[in-house]
């Protein structure tokens, strides 16, 4: 086959690279607004719910620690090609209707996600390390609309197909059509730099599991990645869920998530802008804290207040996740480094965030009521404005 032209190879790949990355949320936020129908469908309870819900973020902490050993076998390009075929066939295996291979498939797409979490970063500071704080920005905001688009499409494509499998094999089709192009893109001038497998040992060392254990910096950020994807996940599992108990139907929470998550997309784009504005990541952490809790408050307080609402966290959400992976790249001085911290701040991270929904769903099931989760939720919007105020310190004693 016949190479491109530079610039068009260039494109291609960027292309490549973005319909990987839209895969990379859709398939777990296109659950909640399927939770009554889920649970009708499979005949289980709440409970069984937050265990399916709190198992794809438990599977982003576990598996995003094979994600270095995976490039040292086959290089970042056939580790990102594994992740997606492990993806594809948990979303092809959820079209199933049967509880127990539902949750296998949910563990498989987690899986897949997980290795993807780690690696789209490094490709970011790989390929485009001139362009890093707006690829990353722009990496972020697709991350966002895909979420948007799975909270959105879930309900109507469910509405028109009457069957469960017909919103899970949306994202079948995606992600068979992600690893297609990913596969083409190799052929292609720039992927190079993502075939190297190995790497000289003290560079290993340095960037191995052990020595970020040690690295307080790295455990800071572990903390900002890890009550960030606590909110979304536990917003994107329970939100909608409370907006039907009020009385909503399943198509218009979707939207609300929807409104929500897509908010997120200029905002994870121009974060780079917004903290240079402020000129301090302690002071914006804390203002990106604030305007969340706001945001929660009119979710809660619901009507008028739901679109503002949706945009102020939504926006909040976006930004949290951008700022988590821009001071994950300028504290990197290289791949390995970046991989060694990426895995720590995921892995960790995520295994914390798994705990997220699940325990909202036990604080619902013990008092019958809203309040304990929501005070809950809003603690943790708290703790992560602290966590960013504690990496800066942190930096500063590195």
């Amino acid at each position: 086959m016949a190479r491109l032209s530079p610039a068009a190879a260039g494109g291609f790949l960027l292309a490549a690279f973005l319909s990987v990355t839209f895969v990379m949320r859709g398939p777990v936020t296109a659950v909640g607004p399927l939770a009554h129908e889920i649970c009708e469908a499979m005949e289980v309870g709440w409970d069984a719910y937050g265990t399916l819900s709190a198992l794809p973020i438990a599977a982003f902490g576990v598996f995003s620690f094979v994600s270095p050993a995976l490039v040292r076998r086959f290089g970042l390009w056939g580790g990102i090609a594994a992740a997606l075929m492990i993806l594809s066939a948990g979303a092809v295996l959820r079209m199933v209707t049967n509880w127990s291979v539902l949750l296998a498939a949910t563990l498989f797409v987690g899986a897949g996600i997980a290795i993807l979490n780690v690696l789209m970063p490094v490709v970011v500071k790989t390929v485009w390390a001139q362009k890093s704080g707006p690829m990353m920005g722009l990496y972020t905001g697709v991350i966002g609309s895909s979420g948007a688009v799975g909270g959105l499409l879930a309900a109507p494509l469910l509405s028109l197909s009457g069957s469960l499998a017909v919103p899970f094999g949306f994202w079948a089709l995606a992600s068979g059509i992600a690893l297609l192009c990913w596969s083409l893109a190799r052929r292609e001038p720039g992927a190079e730099a993502m075939q190297q497998g190995g790497s000289p040992r003290q560079e290993e060392k340095k960037s191995s599991f052990g020595a970020m254990l040690s690295d307080p910096l790295a455990w800071a950020l572990t903390a900002v990645m890890g009550l960030q994807s606590l909110t979304i996940y536990t917003a994107a599992a329970w939100m909608p869920p409370f907006w039907q108990s009020l009385g909503m139907s399943a198509s218009e929470t979707g939207f609300w998530i929807f409104v929500y998550l897509l908010s997120g997309l200029p905002a994870s784009v121009f974060t780079p802008r917004f903290m240079k504005l402020v000129g301090n990541d302690a002071v914006s952490g804390i203002i990106l804290s604030a305007i969340y809790l706001a945001g929660l408050a009119g979710w809660i307080a619901g009507g008028v207040w739901l679109f503002p609402a949706s945009v102020a966290a939504g926006a909040s959400q976006g930004a949290m996740l951008s700022v988590a992976f821009l001071l994950m790249a300028q504290k990197s001085t290289d791949m390995r480094r970046m991989l060694g911290i990426s895995s720590m701040a995921q892995g960790i991270g995520y295994l914390g965030a798994g705990c997220g929904p699940w325990i909202f769903a036990m604080l619902y099931e013990k008092t019958q009521a809203w309040t304990y989760p929501f005070v809950f939720f809003g603690t943790v919007l708290v703790l992560w404005g602290l966590a960013v105020v504690a990496s800066v310190f942190k930096e500063k004693l590195n």
